[in-house]
């Protein structure tokens, strides 16, 4: 394994955060020795300065693109936090069901979508209160859209493809039944239900104009690798690309305030819920 030295790690530091937004604080140096050391390697590197040099010229970017995917927690579980998905079965998802029966459209962005369990268990829970209220499928006017900087999670979360510790996170065994087939070791999510999201890949250092304006936003677990400028910016963003009293929720251990007054933040049992302020159309 490589080793990193202090103008190195400053110099990979700058590098990783301008591209994806995640910010190394010192004493991190260990990450990079070891997620970036073997690819260094791979390309001929002698040292992080050479490693960084070669990512910085190279034409085609796609050393940045692995340097990124290496560098992304691409950790995720299916109904991550009982108190937000309770949030989410109880209150958001009927809301969205009527409104989308009434003949509204309703957008859904899953925004740190990793490898797609966070927007599959969304995609059950709609399935099941559309049953509920009598609809044959999921209503057409409801659109979910996933994104991540991580290519190659997005490819594992456009297979819906997913092994037995994948499956054993997280998700009840009665959804494992009915919403998914077996083939060996790997799970197969229900194929017409895959359908209803759309994995696009990007990077929340862009601006959100292109991706249009959204009733729910989830962004969990994703701001607590930034810095508190980048904070302030990615939620002054997402109040902008929500509709009027749209819903933004974040992980557990994140929060808005502090960092944006563009929400009122209420609590649902023990799941902050982030509903954006004024009605901005």
């Amino acid at each position: 394994m490589l080793k990193i030295n202090d103008p190195e790690f400053l110099l990979m530091k700058k590098f990783i955060e301008e591209h994806c937004g995640i910010f190394l604080e010192g004493g991190k140096e260990y990450l990079i020795e070891s997620r970036l050391s073997d690819l260094a390697i791979e390309t001929g590197c002698n040292s992080f300065q050479e490693f960084h040099y070669k990512a910085r010229t190279d034409p085609t970017g796609r050393l940045r693109d692995r340097i990124i995917d290496l560098m992304t927690t691409n950790e995720t579980l299916w109904f991550r936090d009982a108190s937000a998905w309770e949030y989410i079965s109880e209150i958001a998802v009927p809301d969205i069901i009527d409104k989308a029966a009434a003949g509204n459209e309703v957008r859904i962005w899953s925004a740190a979508a990793s490898t797609g369990q966070e927007a599959y268990s969304l995609v059950m829970l709609l399935d099941e209160a559309s049953k509920k209220k009598g609809l044959k499928s999921i209503p057409d006017s409801i659109e979910i859209i996933g994104t991540d900087i991580s290519s190659a999670a997005l490819l594992l979360a456009g297979a819906a493809r997913y092994d037995t510790i994948a499956m054993s996170r997280g998700l009840p065994e009665d959804k494992k039944q009915r919403y998914f087939k077996q083939a060996g070791n790997i799970w197969m999510f229900d194929e017409d239900l895959k359908k209803r999201v759309r994995f696009i890949r990007f990077n929340l250092q862009n601006s959100f104009t292109p991706l249009g304006k959204f009733d729910l936003i989830l962004c969990r677990y994703v701001t607590i690798y930034f810095s508190e400028p980048f904070k302030k910016e990615i939620f002054a963003k997402m109040a902008v690309a929500l509709k009027s009293k749209g819903v933004l929720l974040l992980g557990a251990t994140e929060s808005a305030r502090g960092f944006s007054d563009d929400f009122d933040i209420s609590y649902y049992k023990n799941a902050a819920v982030n509903t954006l302020k004024g009605g901005v159309p």
